[in-house]
């Protein structure tokens, strides 16, 4: 393959040569310096420790990415005119050969530098009947699987390797390119032997542990097998993941501080940056590099913005007022997902949640995303070249996430519902997965429980679970008086896809402009026998030009960035 030949052969990074003080410190991407020796072997912790954060700092560049290409072929935003150009055809897929984002070799000196360490690494290593390297092995393969995972949604196709390119024959070398579904086969093959198995803890990295930096081998899993539509295999290991590490969805709300709507707890705002299960982290240091996602989105000429379609169902969206998690009665009924942006009664103002109107220069700006915004970081450094920041403080962010407890919860219910128990599935957006939901018969039908591991949740841990509607739509949406039910239906597979349509609108609400709607859409809809209709139908919505988009994106040769 001509393209690939021209990747850079980057065998392992040496961005971590010299002395450093700490695991954050790994983090800076400063040195350009790589090494290509093929005796070299790690043979100790130290040798690993570099050789993961060499990995991790070179993953950085692949963050920004994950986002841009996971929400502009998606159908919760839109890019203005007034946007890169790249960007606009990317969004538009029809991309030429210009496109500044068409290179790959980003991808492929991740998957490089991972098959390095991999193919160098000595796992026999053992201390006190621990193999003391193995963690790091499993956190670089898990790396390794991301990678190619993004390269393959991203392109389409996935150019397979796993030993180390270190000469320029090996450059040279033809390799086979798998198209998208076989990629996933392949990387599932990889990845499978090491399903529960524990990536490298270095410690805390700023606020949060250093685990975060991996998404784990079951999660990875978990995903493609729920795009194989196996969904009882994808229920039990994403069951497996929440129960091992406690995982709980918990009281991270926005919702009207009284029935009067003249105050919000907006507690889902920090949601992205504090329920996190995997993310990429950048360095503490502002001049180092890290994804400019806030000055994509929150800034006078932005590169994208939330599509007028998703903002129009956000506001129609019923909010039902209740006191408490606990409380019985609901005491107003408005209009408004809080995790958009809302109004508060008699104009006094707006409230802006992932997206909303600005204010500056006294004046009210157009709607905004304000999630990376609202996330992000007091900045050491100036930013002349955002006008908003003439008007509000420098910020910027510290980590780009690719999985939270929302989407592990979202994701284990769209397999559930698909496993044949819709009810259960949707007691994940409405009451929560506890044992008094459970065993409620009003709630979760009897005929759905039969005694599967995958769907007990007896365990007091998970008494703290509320329903992801809850977090935007009002504390009483539990209720049966709120009219949000399931619906009487003509057939069991009729139930499934009326929950799974309310799962997407979930996975919207709470994870909207995160990287994650791409492939959201394309998995669901692959789970439906008029596949690629529903992906289709969604995102044509945005366009001006509906039919004229979906006879495009008719084609599955067009969804991708090539």
């Amino acid at each position: 393959m001509k393209t690939f030949r021209y990747i850079a052969m980057t065998a392992m990074a040496a961005v971590l040569a010299g002395a450093v003080s700490s695991c954050e410190d790994m983090l800076e991407t400063k040195s350009d310096d790589y090494i290509f020796e093929d005796d070299l072997h790690i043979s100790s912790a130290n040798d690993s420790l570099y050789s993961v954060m060499g990995i991790l700092a070179q993953q950085q560049r692949l963050a920004e990415r994950y986002v841009l290409f996971g929400e502009l072929r998606g159908d919760l935003v839109e890019v203005p005119a007034t946007a890169d150009y790249s960007l606009q055809e990317i969004a538009s897929f029809n991309v030429s050969g210009d496109n500044s984002y068409l290179s790959r070799s980003d991808y492929y000196n991740v998957i490089n530098n991972c098959n390095y360490a991999i193919a160098r690494m000595d796992t026999s290593i053992t201390l006190h009947n621990n193999k003391v390297l193995m963690s790091d092995y499993v956190g670089i393969r898990s790396v390794r699987a991301w990678t190619q995972m993004q390269a393959a949604l991203s392109f389409g196709e996935l150019t397979w390797y796993t030993d180390p390119i270190t000469t320029v024959d090996g450059a040279n070398a033809d390799y086979p390119v798998l198209p998208f579904d076989a990629a996933l086969d392949r990387i599932l093959q990889d990845i499978e032997p090491y399903i529960g198995m524990e990536v490298p803890d270095f410690g805390n990295v700023g606020d949060y542990n250093s685990t975060q930096a991996f998404l784990r081998p079951t999660l990875i899993a978990a995903d493609i097998y729920l795009y194989k539509n196996n969904y009882e295999m994808a229920a039990q290991l994403y069951y497996n993941y929440i129960d091992k590490y406690n995982i709980t969805l918990g009281d991270n709300t926005n919702r009207w501080s009284g029935n009067t709507r003249t105050g919000i707890w907006a507690n889902n705002n920090n949601a992205y940056k504090n329920e996190v299960i995997s993310r990429i982290p950048f360095s503490s240091d502002g001049k180092d590099y890290r994804a400019d996602l806030i000055n994509k989105t929150y800034s006078l000429v932005p590169q994208m913005v939330p599509a007028a379609h998703f903002i129009k169902q956000m506001d129609e969206a019923l909010h039902f007022y209740a006191d408490g998690t606990g409380s019985i009665l609901i005491t107003g009924t408005f209009e408004g997902d809080l995790r958009g942006m809302a109004f508060y009664a008699d104009n006094k103002g707006d409230f802006a949640g992932a997206y909303g109107y600005t204010h500056v220069k006294d004046e009210q700006q157009d709607i905004l995303i304000t999630k990376f915004y609202n996330n992000g970081e007091a900045a050491s450094v100036s930013n002349p070249d955002n006008e908003m920041f003439d008007w509000q403080s420098v910020r910027h962010l510290r980590s780009v996430p690719v999985y939270r407890t929302p989407s592990l919860y979202l994701r284990y219910a769209e397999a559930v519902n698909r496993a044949g128990k819709p009810s259960v599935a949707f007691a994940v957006i409405t009451n929560g997965l506890k044992q008094k939901v459970m065993s409620d018969s009003t709630l979760v039908m009897p005929w759905e429980c039969n005694g599967e591991m995958y769907i007990n949740f007896d365990n007091g841990k998970y008494e703290g679970n509320i329903g992801t509607a809850m977090r935007g739509r009002g504390y009483g949406i539990r209720l049966a008086k709120s009219g949000y039910l399931i619906p009487e239906l003509e057939t069991l597979n009729d139930s499934i896809e009326w929950v799974e349509n309310e799962i997407l609108y979930e996975m919207a609400a709470e994870t909207c402009f995160e990287g994650n709607r791409f492939f959201d859409l394309m998995r669901v809809s692959h789970h439906r026998a008029d596949h690629p209709a529903l992906m289709v139908d969604k995102i044509s919505r945005r366009f001006d030009n509906p039919s004229a988009a979906a006879a495009r994106l008719s084609n599955p040769e067009n969804w991708w960035i090539r």
